[in-house]
């Protein structure tokens, strides 16, 4: 069980989120850590109210009651979730562009 308010990553998306800071770190490095600061922000107030955020569209119904809401101020990085009891469970964090529905194996 999950303490109130908090949430669970799974263990791609700190994978994901080394790639998304690598990526913009190319660019430009004090961006990069923006980024990745915000979606740990982003986690915070998705557990504190679940509710924010769209239910999505899947044809496997394993994947009925997942969630995206996009990363604080980085419209372009979605995340991708599910309500748990006293919080929620991050199940992915994608640039928007990408084919999502190939990325959860549709």
């Amino acid at each position: 069980m999950v303490p109130a308010g908090r949430f669970i990553l799974d263990p791609c998306v700190e994978e994901e989120l080394w790639a998304i800071w690598e990526f913009i770190a190319d660019d430009n490095p004090d961006a990069a850590g923006r980024v990745v600061e915000a979606a740990y922000e982003t986690f915070k107030d998705l557990a504190a109210s679940p509710g924010l955020g769209r239910p999505r569209r899947f044809r496997n119904p394993r994947l009925r009651d997942v969630r995206s809401w996009r990363v604080s101020g980085f419209d372009n990085y979605l995340i991708f979730y599910r309500i748990v009891p006293d919080g929620v469970q991050v199940l992915h964090v994608y640039h928007g562009a990408r084919d999502i529905e190939a990325l959860f194996g549709e």
